[in-house]
């Protein structure tokens, strides 16, 4: 089919399960509680054809700091190679730069090398790791616990520093999705660092995790994943080796790279010596 033919719409409801068949064909970990944060919190574009069938998407999720991510940019594989995805790559772009939003992604290395030249610089080295073994070791850092009401404002402040703004909507979000190790680390009543995360179609995914040290981050880490069944998923930036050491030994194993990279721009707001992993590379 020539690509003149597609209809290009924005995604909602209603194209719930197109997005998730794409999903489920490239083998991603996303599920439906994912597009509906792009629904409600950002926007999700797409490609059908004349009778209907989603052949490609791709979305944006804006934040008060002026950064907006780009993520989903999915095309089946019947349709590939046909600019498909550097078009609504292209939509994505536009439709943030007219926010007055700078466009963020993280690349893979193959979208990375895509990328560079449409302008998009270098940020953050980030790291992803899978575990399915089921043996921790355990960490030395301040008590973990599980998150409570009462933790709600020191979480958001904390996250705000090291991420750059308030999210407060993506991480009450994210909160409902790990209610059962969703979790802090304090010590004498003060905050020291925060986990949360979410279910996924083939993997649970742990982060933000955001912490004062890489030794919490650990503790925080090991209380949360010895509640998980599934295959665990943790996107870790790259400087905290100290962090990706406590993961190889406890059963995690490399499965690919990401590069932060944003549009005309070298520094990122936040702070990556507390963000020790990312919500994940749809999510930022």
């Amino acid at each position: 089919m020539e690509t003149t033919e597609l209809r290009e719409h924005a995604l909602g409801e209603a194209d719930l399960e197109g997005a998730l068949a794409l999903v489920r064909e490239v083998g991603w970990n996303q599920v439906a509680a994912d597009w509906r944060i792009f629904f409600e919190l950002g926007a999700a574009y797409g490609l059908s054809t004349p009778s209907g069938g989603l052949v490609a998407t791709a979305a944006t999720l804006p934040y008060p700091s002026g950064l907006g991510w780009i993520s989903m940019v999915l095309v089946a594989h019947a349709s590939r190679r046909q600019g498909i995805a550097t078009r609504l790559l292209g939509r994505c772009i536009a439709a943030l730069k007219a926010g007055g939003i700078v466009p963020v992604l993280d690349a893979t290395p193959a979208g990375r090398e895509v990328y560079k030249p449409l302008g998009f610089r270098d940020g953050w080295p980030i790291q992803r790791w899978r575990r399915t073994a089921s043996a921790l070791q355990t960490a030395s850092a301040p008590q973990v616990r599980p998150l409570t009401d009462g933790d709600w404002p020191g979480l958001r402040r904390l996250d705000a520093a090291a991420f750059g703004c308030d999210r407060a909507a993506l991480l009450s979000r994210l909160r409902s999705r790990s209610g059962g190790f969703a979790c802090v680390a304090d010590e004498g009543g003060r905050l020291r660092g925060f986990l949360l995360g979410r279910d996924g179609r083939v993997a649970t995914q742990l982060g933000p995790i955001v912490a004062e040290d890489q030794a919490t981050a650990a503790a925080l880490s090991a209380w949360a994943a010895a509640r998980i069944a599934t295959p665990v998923i943790v996107d870790a930036l790259q400087r905290h080796a100290g962090f990706s050491r406590w993961l190889a030994a406890n059963g995690f194993e490399k499965e690919r790279p990401y590069t932060r990279m944003a549009l005309d721009r070298d520094e990122l707001s936040g702070d990556p010596g507390r963000m020790i992993a990312i919500a994940g590379p749809e999510l930022g």
